[in-house]
């Protein structure tokens, strides 16, 4: 299954409720072209992605053909902390290159690439505040970030096709 963006619905960042945390004050390292590619949706559209994302937010929806990590510790306390958590997410990812989608409210979600998210994954997970459901446009994964600064990552079971 795919989870498509009517890119119609696509807003300016700066119209964006969460669009201040990728303004050069709160992320100064964020070049232009790696701004172009955070893609916040429409409120309406927002409603409508949630309401697929949901049925991935059920834990039995997922456990047949997806399998899950530990809880990761996802915490940006030290360089050597965030670092650490990038590794794991491009780790845990590497096989899939496919945008995402990430919600925090079912009226507040964005597009961007999976490159962008875990280079400024800080910026789009606060602690203490967010908690956030992030998943592939192919359905191939899903992560489920805890405002307590834990992560936990669904990825699909790929078949393995035999031959007699």
């Amino acid at each position: 299954m795919n989870i498509e963006v009517d890119d119609r619905e696509i807003v300016p960042l700066n119209e964006f409720e969460l669009g201040w945390r990728f303004e050069k004050t709160h992320c100064p390292d964020i070049s232009e072209s790696e701004n172009k590619q955070i893609q916040p949706v429409s409120e309406m559209e927002s409603k409508r992605l949630n309401k697929v994302i949901d049925y991935f937010e059920q834990e039995y929806n997922l456990r047949e053909k997806f399998t899950q990590t530990d809880w990761i510790s996802a915490n940006a306390e030290s360089d050597e902390k965030i670092e650490r958590f990038r590794n794991q997410l491009e780790l845990t990812l590497e096989k899939w290159d496919e945008e995402i989608i990430i919600t925090w409210h079912r009226n507040i979600t964005l597009k961007t690439t999976k490159e962008i998210f875990i280079k400024y994954w800080t910026d789009f997970l606060y602690p203490s505040s967010d908690d956030v459901t992030l998943i592939s446009e192919k359905t191939n994964w899903v992560m489920f970030y805890n405002h307590i600064e834990v992560a936990n990552i669904w990825t699909r079971i790929t078949e393995s096709i035999t031959t007699e």
